[in-house]
C-alpha cells in the first residue's frame, strides 16, 4: 500500500466534501470562530487544539494546515504582531485555506496568515517551486532527472522553505500520524530543526495503547482514517526526546477512546515539548532546590534533584530550569559573585552544591579536620577543593610531556573496576581524522611521549597506522594493554617491537581468583599466557614491560615494595615471567567501581578511606599537571579521569592545544583523593622499581 497515496486522496475527496469519520470531535473557543466561514469550519479534521497553547506576537508554523481553521484561529491568538504559517502538500487543502485568506484578513483587520506547499517531514523544500521547475523542465530523460535533484538540492541548501531557528511555536492537529514510519525520525528532526532555542512544539495526535498490528498498518481505509498510523502513547512521548527535545508535557490526554478497532484503543493527545539543550555545559556555581512534592525527581539529561538539597547545575540547566514548565518546582541560587567558567559534568547523577560555593570557598576554611562532607555521605569527609586549598597549593597545567590518547571505550573485557565503563559494546572509537590531528600535534612538538589507553587499544582497526606515524616524531609511545586483548592481535608484535613501544599491561593480582573477579572467568590464565609470549620477544628484557596492579575491592593497596617484591619472584618463580616495574593503583571511585561501591553501600566508606589517607605531598607531582588527556571525539582533558567525568578543559584538540591549556587550573572534584591517597596513584601509578 502506497500510504502517501492513501493519505492524498482522500483528503483530496474531504476538500470538496465534508466527511466525518476524520473528525475526532474537539471543541473551540467560538469567538475565534465568528470570521471563519462554514466551508472551512465543515471541512476541518483534527483531534485537538494546540492553539490554546500559543501566545499574542509568536511566529506559529502549522503542520498538516489543510483547510485553514486552526491557522486562522492562531492567526487571532497571536494578533497583528505575530504571525501564522500552514503547511501542507494536498493542492485541494491549499486552495481551500487560499480562498479565504483575503477575506479573513479584511475582517480581522490585519493579514498575518500564510500557506505553503511542502512535505511536513521536509520542510526545506518549497514544492511549488519545485512544480515551476517541472512546468519549464520537464523531466524526460535520466539526465533531466539528475539536474531535477541537483536543483532540489540547491534549493534545501540556499533557500530553505523554512529556516532553521525561526519558528516559535510548531503546531499538528492529528497529522503526524499520516507520516509513513520510515519517514518519521526526520520529520521529528525537521520539527526540530525550525525551532528557535525556548522554542516548544505543540502536537495533538491520535495514539493507541497497544502496538498496531501490519494488517492494520497495511490498511489503505484505516491509515488514512487517522487511525492504524497512530504512535502507541509511551513511544509518542519517547519519540520528541529522541529528538532533542526536553520538558515533554501531557497537555491533554482523552481517557475515552476515539474508536477502538479489534481490541485496540485509539485516542487523542496533546503533548508539548521543548528545544533549547544545546550548547556547552558551563559550571558557574549555580544551584537550585527542587521544592517537593517527590522526595527527588530526574530530568531528560540525567540530573537528579532530591527535595530540599542544593543541587548543582551548569548555566545552561539553570536558564533552562528558570523556564516554563519547570520555574514553578525550584528554588534558583546565583552565586555571590560571578566566577571563572569551568566545564560542569552533566549526566552525571546528583552533585551537591555545599552553600560555601555560592559564597566563596574561603568563607569555608578552617582548620577543622572534621568538616562535614556536603554530600551528607560520610562523616569526616570534606570536598577535595577545600582540602586543596588549605594545602596552600594549586594544580595547574606545567610543563606537557606527554599526550595521553583514549582511542575509546571498545574492549574486549567488562572489568567492575573500569572508569571509562569500557566493554565488548563500546561505540566510542576515536575516528582517524582525530588521530591525524594528534599525528600533526606531535609532529610540531617532537618529543612528546604518546601514551596509547582506551578501552583495548589493540582492537582499533587503525592501531597499527596511528603508532607507525606517531613514531616519525616521537621515541617514547606507550600502549596499555589488558594482556587478553593483546592474545587476539599478536600480529601487532611486530610493529610494537619495531618502533619500541613500552607496555604497560593490567594483571591486578597474582592470585587467579582475585584477578578473575575483577576482569572475567579465564582472564588471569589468558593473562599469563600473553605475558610468556611477551617476554619471548624481548619484553621484560631489552624492551619494557610494566605490570599495573590495583586492589580487588574497597580498600588502599598494600605497602608497595612489598608488593612489587610479592609479583617479581611470583611470576618467575611460578612462570618463569620477567618483567621491569609494577605500578600501584588506587581504584578510583567512578565509573562501574562506584556503582559497585554505592549498591554495597561502602561508598561512605571508602570516600572515608581516601580522605583519611590524603597525602599532600603528592599533589607536586600528579600526573595531570603534566599531560593532556585526549578523548576518543577529540576533546581535551586534564586527566583520563576527567575524561571519564565529561569535564574537557577544550572542545577539540588543535596544533596550539600546548599552547591553550598552559598555566590554567586543573578541574578538580572528590575523585581526586583517589590520587592522592597513601603514595599517590593515577595512569602512572607509583612506580617501583
Amino acid at each position: 500500500m502506497d500510504k502517501e497515496k492513501a493519505v492524498y486522496e482522500r483528503y483530496q475527496q474531504a476538500a470538496k466534501k465534508p466527511e466525518e469519520v476524520l473528525c475526532c470531535p474537539t471543541s473551540y473557543n467560538p469567538e475565534y470562530l465568528k470570521v471563519i466561514p462554514d466551508e472551512i469550519l465543515e471541512k476541518d479534521y483534527g483531534c485537538g487544539d494546540p492553539s490554546q497553547y500559543v501566545k499574542e506576537g509568536e511566529v506559529v508554523l502549522d503542520l498538516g494546515s489543510g483547510a485553514g481553521k486552526l491557522c486562522y484561529i492562531i492567526s487571532q491568538v497571536v494578533g497583528s504582531s505575530g504571525r501564522a504559517i500552514g503547511i501542507d502538500m494536498n493542492d485541494e487543502m491549499l486552495a481551500l485555506a487560499r480562498k479565504y485568506k483575503n477575506i479573513i484578513g479584511n475582517r480581522l483587520g490585519y493579514h498575518n496568515v500564510d500557506f505553503k506547499k511542502a512535505k511536513i517531514q521536509n520542510l526545506k523544500l518549497d514544492l511549488e517551486k519545485v512544480n515551476e521547475y517541472l512546468k519549464k523542465h520537464p523531466v524526460t530523460s535520466s539526465n533531466d532527472l539528475i539536474r531535477l535533484n541537483e536543483f532540489i538540492e540547491y534549493l534545501e541548501k540556499t533557500d530553505p522553505l523554512i529556516p532553521d531557528n525561526s519558528i516559535d511555536v510548531v503546531v499538528s492537529n492529528c497529522v503526524l500520524n499520516l507520516v509513513k514510519p520510515e519517514d518519521r525520525s526526520m520529520l521529528f528532526s525537521e520539527i526540530y530543526r525550525v525551532l528557535k532555542n525556548g522554542g516548544r512544539a505543540v502536537i495533538s495526535d491520535i495514539v493507541s495503547d497497544e502496538d498496531v498490528p501490519a494488517y492494520m498498518q497495511n490498511d489503505p481505509e484505516l491509515w488514512s482514517g487517522c487511525i492504524s498510523g497512530a504512535f502507541r502513547e509511551d513511544l509518542f512521548i519517547k519519540t520528541f526526546e529522541d529528538a532533542g527535545f526536553y520538558g515533554v508535557n501531557i497537555l491533554k490526554y482523552d481517557n475515552r477512546p476515539w474508536r477502538t478497532v479489534d481490541g485496540i484503543e485509539f485516542k487523542s493527545m496533546t503533548v508539548v515539548a521543548y528545544k533549547g539543550k544545546e550548547g556547552p555545559c558551563i559550571d558557574y556555581n549555580q544551584a537550585v532546590i527542587y521544592r517537593g512534592p517527590y522526595s527527588e525527581i530526574k530530568d531528560d539529561d540525567g540530573h537528579v534533584f532530591e527535595r530540599g538539597r542544593r543541587i548543582a547545575v551548569c548555566e545552561k540547566t539553570f536558564n533552562i530550569l528558570k523556564r516554563i514548565p519547570y520555574m514553578d518546582d525550584f528554588i534558583f541560587i546565583e552565586p555571590y559573585e560571578k566566577l571563572e567558567p569551568r566545564p560542569f559534568p552533566c549526566g552525571k547523577g546528583v552533585i551537591y552544591r555545599h552553600p560555601s560555593e555560592t559564597k566563596g570557598a574561603e568563607l569555608r576554611i578552617t582548620d577543622n579536620d572534621s568538616v562535614c562532607c556536603p554530600t551528607g555521605q560520610c562523616d569526616r569527609f570534606e570536598p577535595f577543593a577545600l582540602r586543596l586549598s588549605r594545602t596552600k597549593k594549586r594544580l595547574t597545567k606545567d610543563t606537557i610531556n606527554a599526550i595521553q590518547v583514549n582511542i575509546g571505550n571498545l574492549c574486549n573485557q567488562s572489568c567492575i573496576h573500569c572508569h571509562v565503563e569500557a566493554s565488548p559494546e563500546g561505540r566510542n572509537v576515536m575516528p582517524w581524522e582525530v588521530m591525524e590531528k594528534i599525528i600533526s600535534l606531535i609532529k610540531k612538538n617532537q618529543g612528546l611521549v604518546v601514551d596509547i589507553t582506551g578501552g583495548a587499544p589493540e582492537l582499533h582497526p587503525k592501531i597499527t597506522d596511528f603508532i607507525s606515524m606517531c613514531s616519525n616524531y616521537t621515541e617514547s609511545i606507550i600502549m596499555r594493554s589488558n594482556l587478553t586483548a593483546l592474545l587476539q592481535r599478536l600480529e601487532l608484535l611486530h610493529i610494537l617491537k619495531d618502533h619500541r613501544v613500552t607496555l604497560i599491561c593490567s594483571l591486578p593480582d597474582i592470585s587467579d581468583k582475585k584477578t578473575d573477579y575483577q576482569r572475567g572467568k579465564g582472564v588471569f590464565k589468558d593473562s599469563i599466557k600473553a605475558l610468556k609470549i611477551l617476554n619471548e620477544h624481548g619484553y621484560g628484557y631489552e624492551l619494557p614491560l610494566h605490570l599495573v596492579h590495583n586492589p580487588a575491592g574497597p580498600v588502599l593497596p598494600e605497602i608497595q615494595e612489598i608488593v612489587s617484591e610479592k609479583y617479581k619472584s611470583h611470576l618467575k618463580e611460578k612462570y618463569g615471567i620477567i618483567l621491569n616495574n609494577l605500578l600501584i593503583l588506587n581504584n578510583m571511585p567512578i565509573g562501574r567501581f562506584k556503582r559497585l561501591l554505592e549498591r554495597s553501600n561502602g561508598y561512605k566508606q571508602y570516600m572515608e578511606t581516601l580522605y583519611l589517607n590524603f597525602n599532600p605531598s603528592t599533589i607536586d607531582n600528579l600526573m595531570c599537571s603534566n599531560l593532556i588527556n585526549i578523548g576518543y571525539d577529540g576533546r581535551v582533558y586534564d586527566c583520563d579521569f576527567n575524561n571519564a567525568l565529561n569535564l574537557p578543559i577544550e572542545p577539540s584538540i588543535d596544533d596550539d592545544i600546548l599552547e591553550k591549556v598552559f598555566g590554567k587550573d586543573i578541574i578538580i572534584r572528590d575523585h581526586c583523593y583517589g590520587c592522592t591517597a597513601m603514595k599517590g596513584s593515577g595512569c602512572y601509578g607509583s612506580v617501583i622499581k
